[in-house]
């Protein structure tokens, strides 16, 4: 099947993109995530699903992030998806105090258009309350995400067994109030995932990720290096 110019462009765009831009950063701090992922059918078009994870800082000692995110998804059509869940995110800090933050969110994802280089944009609304356990003062903001993700399915051998290679970018902006210790600013992401049979997959992500810091000027690089396992259930 031929591809378009336009899609190609994109793919490569997303690709090429997170490599360069953090090679130019001189202090990059580099994170490990890992992470499960099940869903459940609950109906035709209705799932129930989530992650559970930990992300451990690799030069930090001490340092541990642990991530619990139920959430529900319905599918009106092939191309549209509707979705919501409530996040827990656990922040163990070797040198500060630790945090707690809740955050609710809802979001819609439109994949168009769908061919051989597949487009999925995901537009979400995120509302975040941040603790500090110590004294249990918070800073609560509402923010909004776009991420545009191409990806491409290659070696299908069989149904529900095949390859996926994915680039995407991701903007972050804050709509109300006061964001906790960080704020995330952009993200490019790419990634490698592997689809052993219908409900078992795998997936390697590496992002570069540019975030604004709450004390002091600036803004610093990130490297997340994410693994995770997917499975689902009932259909």
């Amino acid at each position: 099947m031929r591809l378009g110019s336009r899609t190609v462009a994109t793919l490569l765009l997303l690709l090429s993109a997170s490599p360069a831009v953090a090679q130019s950063s001189d202090d990059l701090r580099t994170e490990l995530w890992l992470d499960y992922n099940p869903s459940w059918s609950i109906g035709r078009n209705a799932d129930f699903y989530g992650d559970i994870g930990v992300r451990s800082d690799l030069e930090l000692s001490g340092y541990l992030r642990v991530v619990v995110r139920p959430s529900v998804r319905y599918r009106p059509s092939n191309n549209v998806r509707i979705s919501g869940g409530l996040g827990s995110f656990y922040e163990r800090q070797p040198l500060i105090a630790n945090r707690w933050e809740i955050r609710p969110w809802q979001g819609v994802t439109v994949t168009w258009p769908r061919r051989r280089v597949s487009l999925e944009h995901f537009v979400r609304l995120e509302q975040l309350f941040d603790f500090n356990t110590r004294t249990w003062e918070s800073l609560n903001s509402v923010r909004g995400r776009y991420r545009l993700r191409a990806y491409l399915d290659f070696a299908k051998r069989e149904p529900g067994r095949h390859w996926r290679l994915m680039g995407s970018v991701e903007g972050f902006l804050t709509l109300v109030g006061d964001q906790g210790q960080s704020r995330e600013q952009f993200r490019f992401t790419v990634g490698l995932e592997r689809s052993f049979r219908s409900g078992l997959r795998t997936r390697f992500d590496a992002t570069w990720e540019r975030e604004g810091r709450l004390l002091g000027d600036g803004s610093t690089d990130d490297l997340f290096l994410r693994v995770r396992l997917f499975t689902r259930f009932g259909g």
